[in-house]
C-alpha cells in the first residue's frame, strides 16, 4: 500500500502542486495514516484543510480503495 501511496504523490499530486509553485513530500505511512510535508507555496496556507480534504484524501481513496488519515506536519 506505501508504494501505490508514494507512487500517487511521485506521479500525480507531486507534478499538479509544483504547477502552482508548492511541493508536498510522503513522510510516512503507517496502517491508515499518511504523514506529509507541504512546502513552497503551500507551507502556511491558509487553505491547507482544503487541499487535503478535497484533492489529497479523494485521491489516496481513488489510487488505494481504502480509507486514510492525512496528517500534515510542520
Amino acid at each position: 500500500m506505501r508504494n501505490r501511496i508514494e507512487t500517487l504523490f511521485r506521479e500525480v499530486l507531486g507534478p499538479l502542486f509544483e504547477a502552482d509553485g508548492a511541493s508536498v513530500e510522503v513522510v510516512n505511512v503507517k496502517e491508515r495514516l499518511v504523514q506529509i510535508r507541504l512546502g513552497g507555496a503551500y507551507r502556511g496556507c491558509p487553505s491547507t484543510p482544503y487541499t487535503v480534504d478535497g484533492v489529497i484524501i479523494p485521491a489516496i481513496r481513488k489510487a488505494t480503495g481504502e480509507d486514510f488519515r492525512v496528517e500534515v506536519l510542520v
